[in-house]
């Protein structure tokens, strides 16, 4: 190659050694080579993955249908004496108002119950319209029965936290900002904003939607979620590789096959991912203590799927579940580096044989 060809490949050159530089800083780099080390040392094909990342449901299985239960405009000429809930179900029936969002529905669906509640109340006190009054207490027990759907959609039919959910492409990093900060804040506001019917400041339309932006401005809980799941596939195809080998220390004596395992174990192992694992357990039970309690608050799932789908994301006992399948992970990788360590007397405080 000449100098002039030389040079002009140079940016390119560099660019290659940027990006592997940058991608034997990621955590897929470092679970891909410890698979792959432990492969060569011990001579066993790379397993197939054990488990895979839980698939979110389609809109139509996390979605409740809710009634649309509205006065028409011809009845609602009829309510000159409360003004608030005329000009609030004229909000409703307009353009904007009939493409709300779900979160927008729910702020609605909570100050329509308010007003219908105090319409009713004004005109009982006035004794006026005993068959309007009829027809607004028929409307507002619909909308209260209504009410723990319309908050069941606007937190799992909305963009926002499916969205978390659908992020799993990257794992979580190993340092940096990963999101973990707003998405925590943003779930325990949710969880206190389900619980509350006021509409002052923290509960007011504009806070709620700002919190729902932390949300959609990272996919933490997708790629914490992701993590925990290929950590579980590369300590299960570690723990089969080493389980399958054979004649690692012939007659319980130290080999070259077991110094190499060994330094690929502390390497690899130990050094780096032990503390990603350490990390990921961690973070992961942080997150569960805060959605689980928001999950509570909501009705059932309107759908099996949906049901199994959080089961597999934030339930630590179901065999199926992320964390249950990581915690069997570590217990079986564990085991199975005791087993060869102790053939070939390399556990601590244990003496080579002679």
């Amino acid at each position: 190659m000449t100098v002039k060809a030389t040079v002009r490949w140079l940016p390119f050159l560099c660019l290659l050694m940027l990006t592997g530089c940058g991608y034997r800083s990621t955590p897929e780099y470092q679970l891909e080579e410890y698979e792959e080390r432990i492969s060569t040392v011990t001579e066993q094909p790379l397993p197939s993955a054990t488990v895979s990342f839980p698939e979110l449901p389609s809109l139509r299985k996390r979605q409740y249908p809710l009634p649309d239960i509205r006065l028409k405009a011809l009845e609602a000429l009829n309510l000159l004496e409360c003004p608030k809930l005329t000009q609030l179900i004229a909000h409703r029936n307009n353009s904007l108002g009939k493409q709300m969002q779900p979160s927008q529905l729910l702020h609605y669906e909570k100050q329509l119950i308010v007003q219908l509640k105090d319409c009713s109340g004004y005109l009982q006190q006035q004794d006026k319209k005993p068959e309007l009054r009829e027809k607004l207490q028929a409307i507002l027990q619909q909308k209260e029965k209504a009410l723990p759907a319309a908050k069941w959609n606007m937190l799992l039919s909305n963009t926002e936290l499916p969205g978390q959910f659908s992020g799993f492409q990257d794992l979580l990093p190993l340092q940096g900002d990963n999101g973990r900060q707003g998405t925590l804040e943003a779930l325990k506001y949710l969880n206190a904003y389900l619980k509350d019917d006021r509409f002052s400041p923290p509960y007011d339309q504009q806070t709620l939607e700002s919190h729902l932006q932390q949300l959609t401005a990272s996919h933490y809980s997708g790629q914490l979620l992701a993590a925990a799941t290929a950590i579980t596939n590369t300590l299960n195809r570690v723990s089969v590789m080493l389980e399958n080998s054979h004649n690692i220390c012939p007659h319980g004596r130290r080999s070259v096959k077991i110094e190499r395992l060994n330094n690929v174990f502390q390497l690899f192992y130990v050094d780096s991912i032990q503390p990603y694992l350490a990390k990921v357990i961690s973070e992961g039970r942080d997150w569960r203590a805060v959605i689980l309690p928001l999950l509570e608050s909501l009705p059932p799932p309107p759908d099996k799927a949906m049901t199994d789908y959080l089961l597999a994301i934030t339930d630590s006992d179901s065999s199926w579940s992320v964390w249950n399948q990581l915690d069997k992970a570590v217990m079986r990788h564990t085991r199975s580096w005791q087993k060869v360590l102790t053939e070939c007397q390399m556990q601590p405080g244990q003496k080579p044989a002679d």
